[in-house]
């Protein structure tokens, strides 16, 4: 019976550290590409940037003309614009022109105005895929746990049918058949559990991915190479310059300066240039008239002045605005450099110390129940351990991709 129950647990460790069959693995980069091209959200993103661009022209055109065709002196009572004398049919076209630098100004904020866009749309693109990779992270550290509790249900399964017959000639307690059938229900439970778990999370990648709910993702495969190795100070640099929020609000300063200039030419009176024609339709072409009109700001300490005054106050606050985000861009660059830090040095413990550590506690303890000297439940806590802490080896490693992640969105860079 000894030598069943031995056959069974060898072949339990067989499954348990044996690779599973290859699969094609589905890379995170393909679904990076294609998230770029479908997700609504980026598309829209994508969409308003182009919009911003098709207005830089418009800002920096002239207001349409007015053409203008009047008949004046038609006699009473009648719609006879013929009776007209040939001096009172008149063409005009009229053409306001702003003051010179205006257009130029207007101009800049609109391209400004495009670069926050872009930005915003860059910013959009790394929340999407941040999304994406945590999800990735999540969905294979959920098969990660599925496959070992699946491994531990099929070796305690089959201590449970050795260990009916052991207890059927007294060779061991009840309690102790009890426990193993305790802990086959826990597990049954849990891989339940994690498998309506991963449904769910792969519906929720699907829709960033803008695929349908129940579409069929396959295998995910996450590296084990831990070699990031930036300095902060490089981080740092790297957030400072590339952080598309930031940019969007050092953007937003700039914009808020020309918007000031722009604002202090409305001091300045603006032309109005018109030509009329007159004559028309009379078979001879009469004289002309020429009309020059100036705007006059006459009412600046109530309106100009207050508009000077809401452009430097945009100015300051964009300038606070930018600073608040500095220091939060710089403290979290601190965050996630330290949780990558953290997660790597977690990953060598597991991966050089503890995990050897606990195979060979496992190892032992299988040894010494073949020998007929060990407790099948000194063997079952074991394996039970070596579970745990691999799981806990694969979750430093989802650890640190994901804060990889965060400062990727973070830095605006792939590393």
């Amino acid at each position: 019976m000894r030598r069943k129950i031995c056959s069974i647990v060898l072949i339990c460790l067989f499954l348990f550290t044996s690779d599973s069959l290859p699969q094609e693995i589905l890379s995170l980069d393909s679904l990076i590409k294609e998230a770029k091209k479908n997700n609504p959200d980026i598309r829209a993103a994508k969409k308003r940037w182009e919009a911003s661009l098709a207005r830089i022209p418009q800002a920096k055109s002239l207001e349409d003309p007015k053409v203008t065709l009047e008949f004046e002196k038609i006699p009473r009572g009648s719609l006879k614009i013929d009776k007209t004398a040939a001096e009172d049919r008149m063409l005009s076209v009229a053409q306001a022109f702003p003051f010179l630098g205006k257009l130029p100004l207007k101009g800049k904020v609109a391209v400004v105005e495009s670069q926050m866009f872009a930005s915003e749309y860059k910013n959009k693109e790394l929340e999407i895929i941040n999304e994406i990779k945590s999800a990735y992270f999540e969905l294979w550290l959920i098969d990660k746990e599925i496959s070992l509790s699946q491994e531990m249900l099929t070796l305690l399964t089959g201590i449970a049918k050795v260990s009916e017959s052991q207890y059927i000639v007294g060779n061991i307690q009840q309690q102790e058949l009890f426990k193993i059938n305790l802990e086959i229900a826990r597990l049954n439970n849990t891989i339940a559990n994690l498998i309506q778990n991963k449904q769910s999370r792969q519906v929720s990648l699907n829709s960033l991915l803008n695929r349908p709910p129940e579409s069929p993702l396959g295998a995910l495969g996450v590296s084990e190479a831990v070699s990031f190795d930036k300095d902060i100070d490089s981080l740092y640099k790297l957030s400072l310059e590339n952080q598309p929020e930031l940019l969007i609000l050092s953007y937003a300063i700039e914009k808020n300066k020309y918007a000031k200039a722009l604002v202090k030419k409305d001091f300045i009176p603006e032309l109005m240039l018109q030509i009329t024609q007159r004559g028309i339709v009379s078979g001879s072409i009469g004289p002309w008239d020429l009309m020059l009109a100036f705007t006059v700001p006459v009412w600046f300490w109530t309106k100009q002045r207050y508009a000077v005054k809401e452009a430097i106050d945009n100015i300051e606050e964009a300038k606070f605005a930018y600073e608040a985000m500095k220091n939060k861009v710089v403290a979290s660059t601190k965050e996630f450099a330290g949780r990558i830090e953290i997660a790597k040095n977690q990953i060598r413990l597991y991966k050089k110390e503890l995990i050897p550590m606990m195979e060979n506690s496992f190892a032992s303890s299988l040894a010494a129940f073949r020998s007929g000297k060990g407790d099948f439940m000194i063997l079952l806590d074991n394996e039970r351990m070596l579970v745990e802490t691999r799981m806990d080896y694969f979750k430093a490693l989802a650890d640190y991709h994901g804060s990889l992640a965060e400062l990727e969105q973070i830095a605006g860079v792939d590393f």
